[in-house]
């Protein structure tokens, strides 16, 4: 069992850097955006119709993007004041109970935003503005977004019980 559970790290791993290599890009993009929107306003009395749409989109993606990156290695919010203190045994089952609630919060998500970006794309709903820029696509960064993390927290849910048995 650790060997296929280090295949699906191995595997996982590479999709969840090459997402977060997007995210980076994503807001790099962004940067520019909102620099050329700045120079494009200030200095050429010429506002863009589409530079803050294009840029919150493309925050939308760096943010879902990323979230499984963060999740990876380690840097979501984590209080370990007390759980340092505990032992391997009551860690082991710290980190499966608030892995089974995060796996369920996070597959309510995604699922929710699936079926949000279906009917966004079933109904044509596009952006409220000049663009009409159809809102499945941003919204497939969100259903993207979740799955990875939701592969992600099974991905350390296996390392807690597989993974870590070696190390102990």
């Amino acid at each position: 069992m650790r060997k296929i559970c280090e295949i699906y790290d191995r595997i996982l791993g590479y999709i969840t850097n090459a997402a977060a290599a997007v995210a980076g890009l994503a807001g790099l993009a962004t940067a520019f955006i909102i620099f050329y929107e700045i120079i494009a306003r200030s200095v050429f009395h010429s506002p863009t119709v589409w530079a803050m749409e294009y840029a919150t989109y493309l925050l939308i993606l760096a943010g879902f993007f990323g979230m499984s990156y963060t999740m990876r290695k380690d840097g979501h919010i984590f209080v370990d004041f007390l759980y340092s203190r505990f032992s391997s045994s009551v860690r082991k089952v710290l980190d499966t109970l608030t892995g089974i609630l995060s796996i369920f919060a996070v597959y309510v998500c995604m699922t929710e935003s699936t079926n949000y970006m279906m009917m966004s794309k079933n109904m044509g709903i596009v952006s409220p503005s000049l663009l009409r820029f159809p809102l499945w696509i941003p919204q497939t960064f969100m259903v993207i977004g979740f799955t990875l993390l939701f592969l992600e927290i099974v991905n350390h849910l296996l390392k807690v019980w597989f993974v870590s048995e070696k190390e102990d």
